[in-house]
């Protein structure tokens, strides 16, 4: 009897395929990584205009991520270090963070910007008024504008005059006070990469095999 056995040629194939595709699912890997971790930093950032109330770009943006690369299949999703110093607080506790600042700036009758801070080098401009002077009155530390002499009242800077005959509170400092609210920073994100990961994973895989073909 003739025998022909074709069970080594087919492991062989199947060796062959396994070592072409082992070295795709390391290219899908990384391409999946990276994907994931750009919808996990949108969640992060989501999260944080949800938590800070009208936060600006500047914190809202500061969601960064450290790509994974061949040899190193690890993305990582950070808050960059400027940023991180003032919300920090908010994740591991603590004393807000007001930086160079002796204290949290109140804006009150001072104009302030569509995030609710004021200005840069406002405080400086209002110094520089004669009317306007910083100190404690009473129990409140801050800008106060002197009222404007009846005779002052017309002509030019009219909009800027006190005629109120008495001072106005334009900013007021305040302490900074332990934080009570947690950001929880990261949660969003395993939360999401949870739910898509066999989707990426298999779509990158999918699309490094094709392309090697």
């Amino acid at each position: 009897m003739l025998n022909i056995s074709i069970a080594s040629n087919v492991r062989d194939q199947v060796r062959r395929v396994a070592e072409e595709h082992k070295r795709q699912i390391g290219f899908a890997t990384v391409k999946a990584v990276n994907e994931l971790a750009k919808i996990a930093a949108a969640e992060e950032k989501k999260r944080l205009s949800e938590f800070f109330d009208n936060p600006t770009p500047f914190t809202v943006n500061s969601v960064a991520i450290k790509y994974a690369k061949k040899g190193n299949p690890t993305a990582t999703i950070y808050i960059r270090p400027l940023a991180a110093r003032y919300i920090a607080p908010y994740e591991f506790g603590g004393k807000q963070y007001l930086g160079d600042k002796p204290a949290d700036l109140v804006p009150i009758d001072a104009a302030s910007n569509q995030y609710g801070n004021l200005p840069r080098n406002t405080i400086k401009r209002y110094l520089n008024r004669k009317d306007v002077f910083l100190g404690k009155v009473g129990s409140v530390y801050g800008l106060w504008q002197r009222p404007t002499p009846q005779k002052q009242m017309k002509g030019r800077g009219q909009k800027l005059a006190n005629n109120t005959g008495k001072l106005i509170l334009l900013v007021a400092f305040s302490d900074p006070v332990n934080t009570t609210k947690r950001l929880n920073f990261g949660a969003r994100a395993s939360a999401v990469v949870g739910r898509n990961v066999r989707q990426v994973f298999e779509r990158e895989l999918a699309a490094a095999i094709a392309s090697a073909r």
